[in-house]
């Protein structure tokens, strides 16, 4: 197809064609040409990505069907697209590894190192069967439901789930011994408040601002809460005062209310009591593409008002006191209510996402039941599995074995889905999930699937018993 046709087709062509025939890969095992003249295989095209971020996230080639790399694929019309969407500053995209357009209008600088232009493999314009369709996932097991039964997928997920606990026990067993039990559970606490965007500097933060300092600080003592926000506020850098030289529009305290700049001025002179310095400066932490309830300044009072809830036993103590009961829903219950925080505790960022910016709706829970759902699985049930190994206590691994198996499920993100529904292709019911299952499609995935290990797959050696 000549440069000029090509053009002129990618001005009708939508990003989201172009996404259907890259996600199809109608050339199956052929090898493509880049505009550098490099030989590619597309071994995996990657999971579609319908949120921020790359289109196609671990995808997979081989270089001149060989060197086989890893990484994400961002997908546009033209070449020139990737600066005039400004991919080129943004580090969400500096982990893309090929740049796959349908015309290719010129280099661009600061691009990703490999770009392919899918015109010239396709001489007679873009097949119109990919266009404007959803099509399956380039997955080999889209049709697990029709070889297995419901109860033998399930089972098979849920053991597979208890692999990962085991695995997050060895973690939390590791920094048990080097941190000890109480710092051990608080770092983890704090790196779960974090989601994906903003661990790193939940870390600086757990780090600099050990539980011990925490401890010593908020342990019962009167107006913990405040305490505890002031604290963790200004540790992290997110104070008024430490953010904005002068009021700014949109996103700050534009026209304060007296009651604000009450809350406000009682935290800063709260935190200057402490005579402590920032351990994580206002510009680590990752704003865009943060949902509101998830933004820093919120989670980071979340934290601190956890903490102030937790600083008269401290969070590992609090959490064995809780497991103190053979009735395991009793147990679960317990501990989720102890690490919740529903709106009520703080009327200020049950309606704020940061100084100033209110959220839209109902009041909101700063630690909702999804989100304490998910620190159960991943944070207290590990903890307690290591906990009891570290301690000589078998009793409690078991217990902690026995919860997991029994765990509510938490929310469903894009990779659970994604793994559910496109790699696996299950009717929403056919596999009822609980945490166990949820946690089994996440092994799976970081085990096999990224790295499209098919033959080691424990669900491809299932497939293969005939």
């Amino acid at each position: 197809m000549r440069a000029a046709e090509a053009a002129a087709q990618a001005e009708d062509l939508r990003e989201e064609d172009v996404a259907q025939l890259w996600q199809a890969c109608p050339w199956g095992p052929r090898l493509l040409s880049t505009t550098a003249g490099e030989r590619i295989q597309v071994v995996y095209p990657g999971r579609r990505n319908l949120g921020p971020g790359p289109d196609f996230r671990d995808a997979i080639i081989a270089l001149d069907g060989r060197r086989v790399r890893h990484g994400h694929v961002e997908i546009h019309t033209t070449t020139s697209a990737w600066l005039a969407h400004g991919h080129g500053s943004d580090p969400a995209y500096h982990r893309v590894m090929l740049h796959v357009v349908w015309h290719d209008d010129g280099p661009v600088a600061g691009g990703p190192l490999r770009t392919l232009a899918l015109a010239p493999h396709f001489p007679t314009g873009a097949p119109e069967q990919y266009a404007a369709q959803r099509l399956p996932a380039f997955q080999p097991c889209a049709d697990l439901h029709t070889q297995r039964d419901a109860m033998t997928v399930g089972m098979l997920f849920a053991a597979l789930g208890e692999r990962r606990l085991r695995k997050k026990a060895a973690q939390m067993l590791a920094a048990i011994e080097s941190l000890g039990p109480e710092q051990a559970l608080y770092a983890a606490l704090l790196d779960a408040l974090g989601y994906s965007q903003n661990r790193e500097p939940f870390r600086q933060l757990s780090a600099g601002l050990p539980w011990a300092v925490v401890e010593r600080l908020l342990g019962e003592k009167p107006r913990a809460a405040q305490l505890g926000a002031a604290l963790f506020l200004g540790a992290a850098g997110l104070l008024p005062s430490q953010r904005f030289a002068a009021p700014r529009r949109g996103t700050t305290c534009r026209a304060p209310t007296a009651i604000e700049r009450t809350y406000v001025q009682g935290l800063e002179t709260l935190w200057q009591q402490f005579h402590l310095e920032p351990v994580a400066p206002a510009a680590a932490w990752v704003r865009r593409g943060v949902r509101p309830v998830n933004a820093p300044a919120r989670r980071v009072t979340a934290a601190g008002l956890l903490c102030a809830q937790l600083a008269a036993t401290g969070p590992a103590q609090a959490c064995l006191d809780l497991t103190d009961s053979s009735d395991w829903t009793q147990v679960l219950r317990r501990l989720q209510e102890a690490f919740a925080l529903p709106a009520a505790r703080s009327a200020y960022w049950a309606t704020h996402c940061d100084f100033g910016v209110l959220l839209r709706g109902a009041p909101q829970s700063l630690i909702g039941g999804e989100r304490v759902r998910e620190i159960l699985t991943n944070v207290m049930l590990p903890f307690l599995l290591a906990y009891g190994e570290v301690s000589g206590k078998p009793k409690l691994s078991d217990r902690a074995v026995t919860l997991f198996r029994h765990a509510p499920a938490a929310g469903t993100n894009r990779l659970i889905r994604s793994m559910r529904d496109d790699v696996f292709g299950l009717p929403s019911r056919f596999v009822p999930m609980k945490a166990a299952r949820q946690q089994g499609l996440l092994h799976i995935h970081h085990t096999w699937c990224r790295e499209k290990r098919c033959d080691a797959c424990a669900v491809g050696q299932m497939l293969a018993e005939n």
